[in-house]
Order: C-alpha cells, then sequence, then structure tokens
C-alpha cells in the first residue's frame, strides 16, 4: 500500500514452501482417547528476496487426545473385530463343506447313471434271451402271439433305454470330473458306499457345535453388537461432548537447517474444545428413539433367526438319524426284488409266468433298485448337511479345522 498516494500496488510474489511430518499414534481401548508421538520440519523460500530461506523444525512432540464423554469406537471395534475374523475363517470352512455337499450329488448322480446303464445292458441280454425263447414257444403255440409281440417291443425299448442309459453316464461322469477338476477322469469307476455303522448324533450336541461353530450365528451375534454401537453412538453424540488435547515438545526456527535443530525451545498446548446441544428443534430426541426401535427390531430378529436355526439343524439331525433305517429297508427291498425277479424269470422260462408277469418283476427290480440308491444318497447328504450346519466332524469327533497361519502365507 502506497500511502503517499493513496492506492495499492500488486506485485508478484514468489514462494516455495514445504512440510514433512513423521507421527506415531497409539488408541487407548478402554477411554477412546489417543497418545501421540510426532516430529515435523517446514521450510520457507521467497525467491523476491535473496538469500531470504526461514526453517522451523519440531524436532519432538509428545501428547494425548482424549474425548469426555463422547463415543469410544474401539471398545466396540475391540468386540466386533474379533468376531468378523473368526467368522471369515468358520465361512471358508463351511465354504469347503459346501463343496463337499455338492461333490456328495454329482458322484451319486453318477452312480444312479452307472446302476442305471448296468441294468439297462442286463435288460438288454435279458430282453433277447426272452424274445427267443418266447418265440419257440410261440411256434408250439404255448404263448399268445399279443405275447410274443410284447416280448418283442421289450426288446427294442431295452436296447433304446441302455442308449440313453450311455448318454446320461457320460454326463455324469463329466459333471463330476469338470466339478472337481481331475484329469483323466474318463476312468472313474464310482464304488456304492456304505452307511456309517451305528453313528447317531445326538441332538443337543450337534445344535451346541452349531451355535459355537456356524458362521451364521457369528453373524447373528455381529448384527446384534453393530445394532448396539450404532445406538450407543447416536446416544453419545446427542449430549455434551468434551475434548482435551494436550502436548509437550521442543520447536526451533533459523534461516538455515543446521540452527533450526540447536536450542530448541519448549513447545507446551492445552486445548479443550466443548460442544453444547442447545436447540435442535427435536432432531436428536428423534434420532434417539430411531436408533432404540432399530435395535428392538434387530433384537426381535436376531431371536427369531436363532430359533429357526435350531429347530432346522435339530431336523436335520433327526432325518438323518432316521435316514439310516430308511437305507436298511431300501437295502432288503432291493435285494427282495432282484430274487423276485429271477424266480418270475425262471419261471417264464419253464411255463409258469406270463409276459405281463414279468415285465412287472422287471420294473419292480429297477425301482427297488433305483430306491435304494437314492436312499443311500439321502443318507450321505443328510450327514454332510449335518456337517455344514454345525462345521463338525461325528466320525473323528473333532471340530473341522484349518490352518489359516499357512494358508494366509500362501
Amino acid at each position: 500500500y502506497d500511502f503517499e498516494n493513496n492506492v495499492e500496488i500488486y506485485r508478484e510474489q514468489k514462494t516455495l514452501s514445504a512440510y514433512s511430518e513423521l507421527s506415531l499414534t497409539q488408541n487407548i481401548l478402554a477411554t477412546g482417547g489417543e497418545v501421540f508421538l510426532s516430529s515435523d520440519i517446514y521450510r520457507l523460500q521467497n525467491y523476491n528476496e535473496q538469500n531470504l530461506n526461514s526453517w522451523s523444525t519440531t524436532p519432538i512432540r509428545i501428547g494425548f487426545n482424549q474425548p469426555l464423554f463422547g463415543f469410544n469406537r474401539f471398545k466396540w471395534e475391540k468386540k466386533i473385530s474379533p468376531l468378523k475374523f473368526e467368522k471369515a475363517k468358520q465361512n471358508y470352512i463351511l465354504s469347503v463343506q459346501q463343496t463337499n455337499l455338492k461333490t456328495v450329488t454329482l458322484y451319486f448322480n453318477l452312480i444312479l447313471a452307472k446302476v442305471h446303464h448296468s441294468i439297462a445292458s442286463s435288460n438288454v441280454i435279458a430282453a433277447d434271451t426272452l424274445f427267443k425263447t418266447g418265440s419257440l414257444r410261440f411256434e408250439i403255440a404255448s404263448i399268445q402271439h399279443e405275447e410274443l409281440l410284447d416280448l418283442e417291443l421289450s426288446k427294442f425299448n431295452s436296447q433304446i433305454e441302455r442308449a440313453q442309459a450311455e448318454k446320461d453316464l457320460e454326463k455324469a461322469r463329466f459333471n463330476l470330473v469338470s466339478f472337481l477338476g481331475i484329469n483323466g477322469g474318463n476312468e472313474i469307476e464310482p464304488v456304492i458306499p456304505n452307511i456309517l455303522n451305528n453313528l447317531q448324533i445326538d441332538i443337543e450336541s450337534a445344535f451346541e457345535y452349531a451355535q459355537r461353530l456356524n458362521p451364521e450365528i457369528l453373524n447373528l451375534k455381529q448384527k446384534g453388537l453393530e445394532a448396539g454401537m450404532a445406538l450407543d453412538e447416536t446416544e453419545k453424540n446427542a449430549r455434551f461432548n468434551a475434548n482435551i488435547r494436550m502436548s509437550y515438545g521442543f520447536n526451533q526456527t533459523s534461516a538455515s537447517l543446521d540452527k533450526a535443530y540447536q536450542n530448541p525451545l519448549d513447545q507446551q498446548m492445552v486445548s479443550m474444545n466443548v460442544s453444547i446441544p442447545v436447540l435442535d428443534w427435536g432432531d436428536r430426541k428423534g434420532q434417539k428413539q430411531m436408533a432404540r426401535k432399530q435395535k428392538e427390531v434387530v433384537d426381535i430378529e436376531v431371536k427369531q433367526a436363532l430359533l429357526d436355526f435350531e429347530q432346522k439343524v435339530k431336523l436335520k439331525v433327526i432325518d438323518f438319524n432316521l435316514q439310516a433305517n430308511v437305507v436298511t429297508s431300501s437295502a432288503r427291498a432291493d435285494t427282495l426284488a432282484q430274487q423276485s425277479y429271477e424266480l418270475t424269470k425262471k419261471h417264464f422260462l419253464l411255463g409258469k409266468a406270463d409276459v405281463l408277469r414279468l415285465t412287472s418283476a422287471m420294473k419292480a427290480r429297477q425301482q427297488a433298485r433305483e430306491k435304494y440308491i437314492s436312499s443311500l444318497a439321502t443318507y450321505w447328504q443328510y450327514f454332510y448337511e449335518v456337517q455344514e450346519y454345525t462345521l463338525y466332524d461325528f466320525v473323528a469327533n473333532k471340530a473341522l479345522k484349518k490352518d489359516f497361519e499357512v494358508l494366509i502365507e500362501k
């Protein structure tokens, strides 16, 4: 400003400033505050004046920042974060069990397709033999022409069924091999497994394992904690708040960098910020009421979800425990149907049974075999579903685990 002429003169200014700081902070979980340690340096250079440089340093400063009545996020995160990590680990184990369950389904699809193909192949041989026998008996007028036609139709139908069974077998084998990523899977020959001897799962024990290990339960616990955290935050933010900050350190300024670190001066600071709600036309009150209602809704949802989960686990265990008897009965029915077919076939060759009875015995044999395989597949599906809910191996009597340290390193 030019006082003599009473005018303002604009001049170009050229400056360069640079600032750098290194700081360490440690949260205090109990109080929600923080302790900090820092060091900084500031440089200002004015290009309009020659050799006009300025350095400002704070070699070290230590202090703390403490909210007095505010929301302590660290206290809640201390509860929620370990729960999230545990849930992530259990979700990984759960995904493995879901893969096992999918594998069981595909494996038994292959077994069923193999059984269909085996039955269809034997039916072709049997139908051809029966047609030849029927032709001889027709020549001596032992059977009617309609029965001979039925035998011939059965012969051609069996060939069609075998061709379809071959396609289904290859498709089932490909689905299993593709899902597991196995090379050379065309040589896989499925073996029909047995049921686990005398394995009966205790319902209450299974539910106890599920409560402790299943990530769905951990997720419900997390939802309850997060709702409580939201309510606590809303209530704390709606009232009187204060924050105190104190620090002590050293600082110095100089035209040169080396002197900026010589004979540092004390630097002390104390500040207190206060926030007092005066008038908000009921906004804070409404937020608190909404947060409380939301917490109540979450509590009800969590309670109902726990009841539903308990029912699902216990019903699945009951299904598994009862399925062993179903498999045993189906196996017996399969044996009886096979014996009945062999006897009926023998009686037909001796002229003591008609075509209708033979066809009925053939269908009964096939249906009994399919029911046995289906009941066995259901048994193993129930077993892995119980294991999926509980994440517990009831054969080895131990919880399903994974070395996550090795997994994380990989």
